[in-house]
């Protein structure tokens, strides 16, 4: 597996250019961002998330080099050409943390500006619930808990709080740590008949753990054990090798049919 896992690491770091761009900078977007190139930062930052584990884990130095040229580069985008696009404007949070994480790191003082910039240009989770998909949820409702490491507002850390309680009051209904969604929490679909996709589960999972790290409270151990031991291991084979794509706790069959309108995704992946 660290074999495997050597040939992507080794790929994303031998990709970065002179200017401090790294991965593919041409492409055709997805539907849901139409962004091409180098506006999409969401695919990075991903990556910069596997970087960090892996320096973690092998102190490899090549990480913390590429990293500051990489910010350096974003450091240099226009405020109004950041961020751009759905996604990436939707989970900047996770931006946000590894740009903290190599602060830690390092020191340089410009990594703070270039928080402050990635902050301005990231949805308001820290305000509210600004959007309903569940993984989108899962991912970025704690965004201003990471921005208060900068901000020392306690609102914005009562902000990841805040979010976890709205979306469990209303759509929380369902055993397991993770609340009923299907693709997107709708009203009147509140109940355990209503699903969760997997991504949604491992990024709540990500976003309790970055939580655990940045508040100390264990609170946020337990919300992630709650989904660990109960949802996620119903949403994978026994082997781990497939998953399924939306899982409810009373999914009493489990087959390739629609079960759109009833759960929110049409087509062979409603099941």
């Amino acid at each position: 597996m660290l074999a495997e896992a050597k040939i992507w690491i080794d790929g994303a770091v031998g990709s970065q250019k002179a200017d401090g761009w790294f991965g593919p900078d041409k492409g055709r977007g997805g539907a849901a961002t139409r962004l091409t190139g180098r506006d999409d930062l969401w695919p990075n930052m991903i990556m910069l998330f596997c970087l960090q584990d892996y320096h973690e884990a092998t102190g490899d130095e090549r990480v913390i080099p590429l990293m500051l040229k990489y910010f350096r580069y974003l450091s240099t985008v226009p405020e109004e050409k950041y961020l751009l696009g759905y996604w990436p404007k939707m989970r900047g949070g996770d931006n946000l943390f590894t740009i903290y994480w190599l602060y830690n790191r390092t020191g340089e003082a410009w990594l703070l500006e270039l928080a402050a910039k990635n902050h301005r240009r990231t949805a308001r989770w820290d305000e509210d619930l600004i959007n309903w998909h569940n993984v989108n949820i899962g991912q970025a409702f704690g965004e201003g808990a990471t921005w208060w490491l900068q901000s020392k507002d306690g609102a914005d850390l009562q902000s990841a709080y805040r979010n976890w309680t709205k979306i469990r009051e209303m759509y929380g209904q369902v055993p397991g740590g993770m609340f009923g969604s299907d693709e997107n929490c709708r009203p009147g679909f509140t109940d355990p008949r209503q699903c969760v996709e997997t991504c949604g589960m491992v990024e709540a999972m990500l976003s309790k753990e970055t939580l655990v790290a940045i508040t100390g409270d264990l609170l946020w151990a337990d919300r992630c054990e709650d989904i660990a031991y109960n949802s996620l291991p119903a949403s994978l084979t026994a082997d781990m090798k497939a998953l399924r794509y939306l899982t409810a706790p009373n999914q009493v069959v489990s087959d390739s049919r629609s079960h759109s309108p009833g759960i929110q995704n049409g087509g062979r992946c409603s099941r």
